[in-house]
């Protein structure tokens, strides 16, 4: 999942790190969102959300540890 948080990084580049964890924050909150309603809709199993909010969450923070890099 860390292409999803490709753009962020790239915005830390040129926007500066604040705009860059406010896009990474929407970012997560918008996958979860969906993640949400795949659940809901029965397209995921708990376990398979559990999972992928775990991944999710994961780049999230290698995502914000790399823009504190930038």
């Amino acid at each position: 999942m860390r292409k999803d948080f490709e753009f962020v990084i790239e915005c830390a580049r040129t926007c500066g790190k604040e705009d860059a964890r406010a896009e990474s924050l929407h970012t997560l909150t918008t996958k979860m969102s969906y993640i949400d309603g795949f659940l809901r809709g029965g397209k995921l199993t708990q376990k398979q959300a559990t999972q992928q909010v775990k991944d999710l969450y994961k780049a999230w923070k290698e995502t914000n540890k790399a823009i504190d890099l930038e």
